[in-house]
C-alpha cells in the first residue's frame, strides 16, 4: 500500500488554501501545519486525536485564526478543563492581535461531569449557534468525563454516541467547522466503541504523536504525515514571519 514519505519540517511551501472551497476554512496559520491539512471546511467534523500537549496551542490557533480571518465566533464547549485564556492571549500577541477583542469572540462553556457535558452538546449547543451565529464548534476532551468509573461503560458509550449524532446534525444545518479532540491516544484503542466513533462517525481525523524532539502529525485516511518541531506559542517561525510581512 502507498505510503507518503514523512517529511521533517518547519517551513514548507505556503499555498492559498481559500481558493480549495467556497466556504470558511479553518487554518492554524502554522505553514507545515496547514500544508498537510489544507484548512478544515465548513459543514465538516474533525477528530484531532493526540499524545502529545501541541493539540492545545493547534485548538487555540485553530481558534484565534477563525476569529482573525473570518470575524465569526467559536463555540467552545469543554470537558477536560483544557482551555486556558493565558495561552489564549499568547496566541493573540503571536498574531500582533488585540486579546481582548479576540477572546469576546470566543464562548467557552466548561462541564464537569459527563451529563452536563451530554446537556451542553445536546441542548445548549444549538441554542448558542442559533444567538451567536458561530462559525466554529470545538468539542474538547470529549470522550474525558465519560471515563468516570462510577459510570457503567455502555451508558457512557451511548450518551458519547448520541452527542457525536447531535454534533454533526448541527455542523451540517450550521455549517460550521466542528473539530472535536481526545488527549491520551491509549482512551481510543483500549475503550470497546471508542475509536470507532471518533475516527469513523467523523469526516476527517488528525493524529498527533509524541516523538523525541518533534511530533508526528499524519491524516491515517488519506495516509499522510509530517515531522514537526513546535516552536513555544509566543514564537514565530521564519515562513510565518515572510507570510505576515
Amino acid at each position: 500500500m502507498y505510503r507518503s514519505m514523512p517529511e521533517m519540517v518547519t517551513e514548507p511551501l505556503v499555498h492559498d488554501f481559500h481558493s480549495v472551497t467556497d466556504g470558511m476554512l479553518a487554518t492554524t496559520a502554522i505553514p507545515p501545519v496547514d500544508e498537510l491539512l489544507g484548512g478544515l471546511e465548513p459543514g465538516t467534523v474533525t477528530t484531532i486525536d493526540s499524545s502529545d500537549k501541541l493539540l492545545f496551542n493547534l485548538v487555540n490557533m485553530l481558534s484565534v485564526n477563525f476569529v482573525r480571518e473570518w470575524h465569526r465566533d467559536v463555540i467552545w464547549v469543554d470537558g477536560g478543563n483544557s482551555v486556558n485564556p493565558y495561552d489564549l492571549t499568547y496566541v493573540c500577541k503571536r498574531f500582533r492581535l488585540r486579546p481582548e477583542e479576540v477572546l469576546n469572540s470566543i464562548s467557552v462553556s466548561r462541564a464537569f461531569t459527563a451529563y452536563q457535558m451530554s446537556t451542553l452538546v445536546e441542548e445548549s449547543l444549538e441554542e448558542e449557534l442559533s444567538r451567536s451565529k458561530g462559525g466554529m464548534v470545538v468539542v474538547s476532551c470529549y470522550p474525558d468525563l465519560f471515563q468516570d468509573a462510577d459510570m457503567d461503560w455502555e451508558e457512557s458509550l451511548k450518551l458519547m454516541e448520541r452527542g457525536m449524532g447531535k454534533l454533526r446534525s448541527l455542523t451540517a444545518k450550521h455549517r460550521t467547522v466542528s473539530v472535536v479532540t481526545n488527549y491520551g491516544l491509549a482512551k481510543l484503542m483500549y475503550r470497546k466503541g471508542l475509536r470507532s466513533l471518533f475516527y469513523e462517525k467523523v469526516d476527517r481525523v488528525v493524529s498527533v504523536e509524541h516523538r523525541s524532539g518533534y511530533v508526528r502529525i499524519s491524516l491515517p485516511r488519506e495516509e499522510k504525515e509530517i515531522m514537526y518541531r513546535p516552536v513555544p506559542p509566543n514564537q514565530t517561525t521564519l515562513d510565518e514571519y515572510r507570510r505576515r510581512f
